[in-house]
């Protein structure tokens, strides 16, 4: 007799009074492998789960037992290594198994809201019926009488077609007739499917030669090590990336390439294509349902060993990986911002130990933290100080703003930078102008009364884009209306405060009527596939001048730009978090690295703090100098990695109940971190910087500690509160060293 089988099953409800393995009974004639999803009777209803384990026995009573309804698929859509990893992602970040596992695969599989595509394809059936149709397509005398059904036997007969390219008159008379059969196709819906770089021929350097063979040695012998590349911009970094997947591959492993933005994914994708093809999987949220579902669903049937993307395709289905690799690894963009605020860095780390796999984070301009992690030996750093070619970095050069000013120019275009755009397009080369900030101005401000225009549901000044001729939020999207009068004063006479890449756009045409422009950033990249096709307008030189924000601060390779600037260096020096001068570096770096590829570039920094330290060493491409002076400041003022912030943040529409459970929170923390008091630095409970988002109220309570010994702990008491406090109706959200303060 066949003994009883049982299965263990998370319920998919996101919900922690439900967050426990269930045992359900497996019916004779049911199978359900592991981590395959399951219908299941729960209370009073039916839902989805998915099987974590099987079992022969268990202690919950037969009458008590239920019967699994059916198995919704005919393959897992986790892994073992991902219910591992989502079990990783529950204890780190506090969050129920269900939402976990949400990570590990597309949102629409989940109550079966997307499905395989299926092309509609004709073949023949008969070849001497279809020999006898055709020649019935001529006269006598030869002369074509059925011209659409002689084109359809004629791509017939080289092989199977899809119907949509075929006259449907004459497919339907040929199938009537048996000459051929109509039948459905599965397909894969490929982004990117034409996508390859230039073929090009690269002899390694030194500098690539000896991190290549250091990485390849440890992805060989399958022990974890993690690598921080530190390289310059055009040090041939990407070269490493493909010599080490090349590496993995032929061990018959797989590998992870993450890149920080979607806009670096075409040029990323072209250059991996050349040498990898169809092996090539892509994530990130650029990408239709459709095709991340396909892209999936690739990975998880091995038909593609390599996944490339931004910060979720960490979670992708491969086994047996080799290696990972977080292209430009300072990116804040690595860092969730929604719960669970995870990193790209910790999950690759943890699915590198789980799999003996190398773990490489490369970037021109590391993560403080790292770096110390890179002196103390925890990380094995690999220098590659010289660009391919031994071209020279470019010169920085440093514009006073304040200067400017005081000399009458009161608009964002300084007298250099003018001069060094006239120069590019007399040279026949291309320029590159960052801002990060969007639209046309940052503010509309009312010069009688001071007032400034607010969103209604956020508590941020709207900012105004003149294409729409609207005021817009960047934090939730609403759109208003340009009132030509303010509404406290009644006045008519309105001002715009601030730049942002729509006006230089203006500006730029303005000085610079024959120069052809292009301008990347959220606004004129929400069409599908508008990065790839504004990278290769750039790239191609159809375009003499590229304004962006972020999107072009990094990663992008053209050959042509002999210029970058950077419209305010400023930006970021005043964020109001910790790492202000370190993203102030890096910016620079990163921005003036596009230029001079080829030759000698030049970079022009406009700032209004040239003496600020970040500035003064970003001009003089000295990171190591900028490492040491940042890392005695934060050392200094016990930041980290020195120290650890903690950040609770609570949400809700009612702002009374926001600030009780903030309150009620700090009460609870108090008694439990008295023991620790001499480590603990800043514990402050008060409204969010932003105190109200998207219509909803914010308090957060942010906490500043020492690192030591304790600081597991101090972090687990915070989870606790956090833990009580939840269950009050209040939204309430943790991280650690979180990398927005709002």
């Amino acid at each position: 007799m066949e003994k009883q089988a049982y299965v263990q099953v998370i319920v998919d409800i996101a919900h922690s009074n439900v967050d426990k393995i269930f045992d359900y009974r497996l019916p004779p004639g049911l199978t359900a492998g592991v981590g395959c999803r399951v219908k299941i009777p729960f209370g009073r209803t039916e839902t989805e789960g998915i099987v974590l384990s099987h079992k022969t026995e268990t202690e919950i009573a037969e009458d008590r037992l239920k019967d699994v309804i059916r198995c919704l698929d005919d393959r897992p859509v986790v892994n073992r290594e991902q219910i591992l990893l989502a079990q990783y992602v529950c204890a780190r970040y506090r969050t129920t198994m269900a939402f976990a596992l949400r990570l590990m695969f597309p949102a629409k599989i989940r109550g079966g809201r997307i499905h395989k595509k299926k092309i509609r394809m004709a073949r023949v059936t008969d070849a001497a019926l279809a020999a006898q149709a055709r020649a019935g397509c001529f006269t006598k005398e030869g002369v074509v009488r059925a011209k659409n059904r002689l084109h359809t036997l004629d791509r017939l007969l080289e092989g199977p077609c899809p119907t949509a390219l075929l006259d449907a008159a004459s497919v339907r008379a040929l199938a009537q007739k048996d000459i051929l059969e109509v039948y459905f196709e599965t397909s894969y819906r490929r982004p990117y499917e034409e996508l390859c770089a230039p073929e090009k021929d690269i002899t390694p350097t030194d500098e690539q030669v000896h991190a290549i063979r250091a990485i390849s040695a440890a992805i060989d012998a399958g022990k974890n090590r993690t690598f921080l590349l530190h390289g310059v911009t055009s040090s041939g970094k990407t070269e490493v990336y493909i010599a080490c997947v090349k590496r993995a591959l032929s061990l018959g492993k797989t590998a992870i390439v993450l890149v920080p933005e979607i806009s670096i994914t075409p040029q990323a994708l072209g250059e991996f294509a050349r040498h990898f093809g169809e092996e090539i999987a892509v994530f990130h949220s650029g990408l239709s349902d459709g095709e991340r579902f396909d892209e999936w669903r690739r990975v998880r049937d091995k038909k593609a060993r390599i996944v490339l993307g931004a910060r979720s395709a960490v979670f992708s289905p491969l086994e047996n990986i080799g290696v990972i690799i977080l292209d430009e690894e300072q990116a804040e963009t690595y860092k969730a911002e929604n719960h669970p605020a995870y990193h790209a860095a910790e999950i690759a780390n943890m699915r590198c130990k789980m799999t003996g796999a190398a773990l490489v984070l490369a970037s021109a301009t590391p993560l403080i933290e790292d770096y110390v992690k890179a002196e103390l030996g925890i990380y094995h750093l690999l220098e590659m100080p010289h660009r391919v070619g031994n071209i020279p970095l470019p010169d920085i050069r440093v514009v006073d703003m304040k200067k400017e000013y005081m000399r009458g120019n009161r608009g964002p275009i300084s007298g250099l930078l003018h001069e060094e755009i006239k120069k590019m397009l007399a040279n026949g080369e291309q320029s590159l102008i960052f801002l990060n900030r969007r639209g046309y101005a940052s503010s509309l401000v009312c010069p009688s009364c001071g007032h400034v225009r607010m969103c209604t549901h956020c508590d941020v000044p709207l900012k105004y884009h003149k294409n729409e001729n609207r005021l817009l939020c960047h934090y939730c999207g609403r759109s208003f209306p340009l009132e030509e009068t303010c509404p406290e004063c009644g006045g008519k006479l309105l001002k715009f405060a601030g730049t942002g890449t729509e006006k230089i756009e203006e500006q730029i045409r303005s000085l610079f009527p024959g120069a052809r422009v292009l301008r990347m950033d959220f606004d004129t990249t929400r069409r599908k596939n508008a990065h790839a096709e504004i990278y290769e307008a750039f790239r191609d030189h159809k375009a003499d001048i590229l304004i962006g924000t972020q999107m072009i601060s990094r990663g992008l390779d053209f050959s042509n730009v002999g210029l970058a600037a950077i419209i305010s260096a400023d930006s970021l020096l005043y964020a109001g978090d910790y790492r202000q001068e370190e993203r102030t570096f890096a910016m620079i770096e990163q921005v003036g690295g596009r230029a001079g590829r080829v030759r000698k570039g030049t970079v022009v920094v406009q700032t209004f703090n040239p003496e600020n330290y970040a500035v003064r060493f970003a001009a003089a491409h000295d990171y190591k100098g900028f490492y040491r002076q940042e890392v005695a400041f934060r050392k200094a003022s016990c930041k980290p990695p020195f120290g650890r912030f903690f950040r609770m943040v609570f949400t809700h529409a009612d702002e009374a109940r926001a600030q009780k459970a903030c309150a009620q929170a700090r009460i609870m923390l108090e008694p439990l971190l008295q023991p620790y008091a001499s480590d603990i630095l800043l514990f402050a409970a008060k409204p969010a910087p932003v105190a109200r988002l998207e219509g909803k109220a914010r308090y957060h309570i942010l906490l500043k500690v020492r690192t030591s010994r304790t600081t597991a702990q101090i972090r687990d008491h915070v989870w606790d509160v956090w833990d009580a406090v939840r269950k009050k109706g209040v939204l309430v959200s943790v991280d650690t060293d979180p990398y927005n303060m709002n």
